[in-house]
């Protein structure tokens, strides 16, 4: 990128940044596939573009909306600001939605997403792992992105509390498991017994992963019967499908 264009890039952002405060103190709300979303500045750029223009998330709700059926259960990992959580509740009730989140910062924009929306799934913050326990959590000071895998720029660690995966899949029995959890993937995948779990939504980051770890985490959904879909073409986001 030239001087120029840097330059470009960061007065484009700067007005951009301007509108998004002006239109988001007038109306802190987006809706976006009949949900409403809370907005605020610091949610930092990258979020507020997405959710002013309709991309945010916009893979996995696509795919969700196309594959979510009224006698599904649902377990997702990283409930962020709670708007793939909303639209589940919506179409199959609150009772059928497990959620969990491990940046507990989050909890005052998930319960209002979930208050605007009258919705309220089974919420908890807590990491999903394969022993009970603490671990190192990462925040960001600038933005909402979080990690478990490693430390990223501009952030504070914090302890946060495990719950077995898989006590909790069989406490729960879900056939349709979502998951976008910034490069934890991986992990979640050498342990994860899938017990009735028929449908798989998760958002891949081969740039934290690297190759290896990617091409491991299809060859495990390979040899537990799961076959990736056609009908979706999103980058890094994808849905696989079990008999």
């Amino acid at each position: 990128m030239t001087l120029k264009n840097k330059i470009e890039f960061h007065v484009l952002k700067l007005i951009r940044m301007c509108w998004f405060y002006i239109r988001y103190t007038i109306n802190p709300w987006k809706e976006a596939n009949n949900i409403s979303l809370p907005v605020f500045p610091s949610m930092g750029y990258s979020v507020l573009r997405f959710i002013n223009n309709g991309q945010y998330e916009f893979g996995e709700i696509s795919i969700i909306k196309n594959t979510i059926e009224n006698n599904d259960i649902v377990v997702e990992l990283g409930t962020g600001l709670g708007y793939v959580s909303a639209y589940c509740a919506k179409i199959i009730g609150n009772k059928n939605v497990y959620t969990y989140e491990a940046n507990c910062n989050l909890e005052k924009q998930i319960k209002l997403l979930y208050k605007k929306n009258n919705v309220l799934p089974n919420l908890k913050f807590a990491l999903l792992g394969k022993e009970i326990g603490l671990k190192k959590f990462y925040v960001s000071k600038n933005s909402f992105f979080s990690s478990s895998t490693e430390p990223i720029k501009n952030s504070f660690c914090i302890d946060v509390a495990v719950l077995n995966l898989n006590d909790e899949i069989k406490r729960i029995n879900p056939s349709y498991f979502i998951m976008d959890i910034e490069g934890g993937e991986y992990e979640v995948f050498k342990f994860i017994e899938f017990n009735n779990i028929k449908k798989i939504q998760f958002e891949l980051h081969p740039t934290l992963l690297g190759e290896d770890k990617v091409k491991e985490i299809f060859e495990i959904l390979k040899l537990n019967g799961f076959l990736p879909s056609e009908k979706f073409d999103f980058v890094n986001n994808y849905f696989f499908t079990r008999k």
